[in-house]
């Protein structure tokens, strides 16, 4: 992995998951999940931080599915990964 794509993935997974930061729970634990855009390449993804079960348990987007997930959350991950690039972008982050 390249190095640059390693550092975003830890400045990204360091916010925590955003969902649960959505829903008030504080910052918790993230894993990577990579947005797959038409069918494009994993490694070429975006990426935001879900923690295991918003990532890939039963009320997570790999559980729940992309449509089911957004309904559920009120947001996709667009919507989410807005969020994530304006923490990141923030001059205290």
């Amino acid at each position: 992995m390249q190095k640059k794509i390693k550092e975003l993935y830890s400045k990204t997974a360091s916010i925590g998951c955003i969902i649960c930061l959505r829903l008030g729970y504080g910052e918790t634990p993230a894993e990577i999940h990579h947005i797959r855009r038409y069918g494009g390449k994993r490694d070429l993804a975006p990426v935001i931080p879900l923690c295991p079960e918003h990532h890939r348990g039963n009320t997570g987007v790999h559980g729940l599915g992309k449509k089911e997930f957004a309904r559920k959350y009120g947001v996709d991950e667009e919507g989410l990964l807005e969020q994530v690039e304006e923490i990141l972008n923030a001059p205290n982050h």
